[in-house]
């Protein structure tokens, strides 16, 4: 837990002048957030900004603006406010970041036939967008298919991504790998092997 615990009022009509406690800072189990993007027919990816058709989008930094609502009997002070409010659990309160996959014009499935058919001439390079990556290899026949090899590799894994920093063209249900990493509220679930290297059982 964060330590920051919201107040949640009575039946009776109550004064919540006093409380501080913004919406965008209850801890992670006192709301929800909702995003509804649109998912394209013709790549079967989220729409991104400069789509220009749909809102919300998906932003060049891999975030969308989502709608977030407290839940219900919650108080705290909603966005562009100053005054704390009691929450029924439905209306919007703030907006936050939430990840989402930024994708431009480079298809996975593309990029690996490329680098296992003709990695050798640097075609799967220049299609990301690595040009002088690409001419090296052009010229060294993929540094001697040494190369190749490895970038197969580094591109099935999708290690190697599209030169913008954008993510591949993926179908919705395709193999898309995901990087784990961990946050202030990563939650930590333990075996009971810990506890007992710890004598907590």
């Amino acid at each position: 837990s964060s330590g920051i615990n919201a107040e949640y009022g009575g039946d009776q009509k109550e004064d919540y002048s006093k409380i501080q406690l913004y919406c965008r800072d209850l801890p992670q189990e006192q709301f929800h957030c909702k995003v509804d993007l649109v998912i394209l027919k013709s790549t079967e990816a989220y729409s991104t900004c400069e789509d220009k058709n749909s809102d919300p989008c998906c932003r060049s930094n891999r975030t969308v603006l989502a709608s977030c609502v407290p839940l219900r009997d919650v108080v705290c002070i909603p966005e562009g406010e100053a005054v704390a409010e009691k929450w029924d659990g439905i209306t919007e309160a703030f907006k936050r970041e939430e990840p989402c996959r930024y994708v431009t014009g480079c298809d996975y499935r593309t990029a690996l036939v490329l680098s296992v058919f003709l990695g050798m001439f640097g075609i799967d390079r220049f299609y990301l967008g690595y040009y002088a990556i690409g001419l090296l290899k052009f010229c060294t026949f993929g540094f001697f298919l040494l190369g190749q090899l490895v970038d197969i590799i580094l591109i099935a894994t999708q290690t190697v991504g599209p030169a913008d920093g954008s993510d591949y063209y993926i179908g919705y249900y395709g193999p898309i790998l995901n990087r784990v990493h961990m946050e202030n509220h990563t939650y930590f679930q333990y075996g009971s092997y810990y506890y007992k290297q710890h004598g907590e059982l």
